[in-house]
């Protein structure tokens, strides 16, 4: 507890000095928002690190980095407290700790998932049908039930939401703890265009610095290919519910079938995203990131392309006997993902656009208040008149 005391407060004193000095004023809407305030107290430091981007270009603009006495540092800073977000609004909290500070996490849960599938086939069927082809329509359900799936990943899928939305209201409920101003919906529209743009991501328009002082665009397109990627993915998977369940029309599919091509294209963006964000994580400053920090990125991102990785190769390999397994291992995958998620970094994109809301509403407010008429000599009101 007092290490975290010591972050939060160390991160108020730099807040504080970047609030005097402004000259990252424009960079992105955290320097914006620093402006709205007079003072931080520990909330609105957590809104601030979820604000943030991590482009980086704050760092290389900044003239009081280390080795200067002031040491401020930004990215470093916000890096270290969205862990402590990821901790702090999860639920059971505990299981945030443990499962947030390992990155062996996924993989574990990776085995046991992959593990339990294989013990399901062999303990139903005989263990000679693993090695068996399969082919046609319903082929995915030869050795493992429909419902067996379906009844996995809806109460794996409702544990991952819900566990969401227990830290999403906490954290809400603490960004908003000293602003009562109600959000309208124009306010959910904006942080939506910001979000799906990724407007922040790239410091005054010219990219991220990643590597040195030279911005560049490469991690913006790649958070890209993630983000469209899994929709695609999601709208995949969403498709073939109403074909198999309303259409009756059993998976797999052809190749040339809306189901496919959707989920091809999301596959293959997320493996490009993931491949490239790993790379540039490799190669990223250290000095703008926490190791910790760095790390339990490196995890998540390698867990996304587990999964799209294992999801290529079946597609490839349905038609052949090595189906079966790879069915199982993608399985084991997908469910690992699914049970580990709320513990991740894959939860900061509900808290990054939670605080976007929040930042649209402060800067409608802000726009307001600008253009709103100056009133001189307002006069006084009956209230007034009757308290003296």
């Amino acid at each position: 507890m007092e290490s975290d005391k010591n972050l939060f407060d160390d991160g108020k004193r730099q807040m504080r000095l970047c609030n005097a000095c402004r000259y990252c004023e424009g960079y992105c809407a955290v320097w914006q928002a620093i402006e709205w305030r007079r003072d931080f107290d520990d909330h609105d430091m957590t809104y601030l690190a979820n604000l943030c981007h991590d482009c980086g270009d704050c760092y290389y603009a900044c003239p009081f980095t280390t080795p200067h006495q002031f040491g401020i540092n930004p990215p470093k800073l916000f890096a270290q407290l969205r862990e402590k977000t990821y901790q702090k609004y999860t639920w059971p909290v505990a299981w945030g700790k443990a499962l947030g500070e390992k990155i062996s996490g996924f993989w574990i849960a990776f085995l046991l998932a992959t593990l339990l599938f294989f013990g399901f086939i062999f303990a139903t069927n005989d263990p000679a049908s693993v090695w068996q082809k399969y082919t046609g329509e319903g082929s995915f359900y030869a050795l493992i039930p429909e419902y067996f799936m379906i009844g996995v990943f809806s109460a794996l899928g409702l544990w991952m939401i819900g566990v969401w939305l227990i830290g999403a209201r906490k954290f809400w409920r603490d960004i908003r703890s000293s602003k009562n101003e109600k959000v309208m919906f124009q306010d959910i529209v904006t942080a939506t265009k910001y979000a799906m743009s990724l407007r922040y991501l790239g410091g005054e328009g010219e990219g991220c610095a990643d590597t040195d002082e030279e911005p560049a665009t490469n991690r913006r397109w790649l958070h890209h290919f993630v983000g469209y990627g899994f929709l695609l993915t999601f709208a995949s998977t969403s498709l073939a519910a109403f074909y198999a369940h309303i259409l009756h029309i059993p998976a797999p599919y052809p190749v040339f079938h809306p189901v496919v091509i959707l989920g091809t294209l999301g596959g293959v963006g997320m493996i490009i995203g993931t491949t490239g964000l790993l790379y540039l994580k490799l190669k990223r400053d250290p000095d703008l990131t926490d190791e910790k920090a760095s790390k339990s990125g490196a995890s998540f991102i390698m867990a996304l392309w587990t999964v799209n990785v294992t999801g290529m190769l079946l597609l490839i390999f349905r038609e052949t006997a090595a189906m079966n397994s790879l069915l199982v291992i993608h399985l084991g995958s997908v469910a690992a993902f699914f049970f580990t998620a709320p513990y991740t970094k894959f939860v900061h994109f509900v808290y990054r656009y939670l605080a976007l809301v929040n930042y649209a509403n402060e800067e409608r407010l802000a726009k307001e208040e600008e253009t709103a008429p100056t009133v001189k000599n307002k006069p006084k009101t009956a209230a007034h008149h009757k308290a003296n």
